[in-house]
């Protein structure tokens, strides 16, 4: 399955219970681990570490917006840091449209 095809059955899937807390904690998981601890991810989202922990046991859902930002420090992470947070997504994985070729 390519990539682009493996896109498309998770954007159809939405927020299907057993898919979606998987990605977002362990996307969490990952922003934890580059930030250097949990208190560190919670003041640079400008949270409290208590939130960190209820998405972290899945008590409660990650908010749309926090977890864009989640998905920015992952990424940035893989560039080196080297991302312009304003730049502007691709116009296929924009928030607006997400996954649009896939139809």
């Amino acid at each position: 399955m390519s990539g682009g095809l493996r896109l498309c059955f998770s954007a159809k899937l939405g927020n299907h219970p057993l898919v979606a807390p998987s990605v977002h904690i362990r996307a969490l998981q990952k922003a934890v681990e580059i930030s250097g601890g949990r208190a560190a991810l919670a003041e640079h989202l400008g949270v409290k570490v208590a939130e960190i922990e209820k998405w972290l046991s899945a008590k409660i859902e990650i908010p749309r917006e926090t977890f864009l930002r989640i998905v920015d420090i992952i990424i940035d992470e893989l560039a080196g840091g080297e991302s312009d947070p304003g730049e502007p997504p691709s116009p296929r994985f924009s928030a607006s449209s997400p996954y649009r070729d896939c139809d």
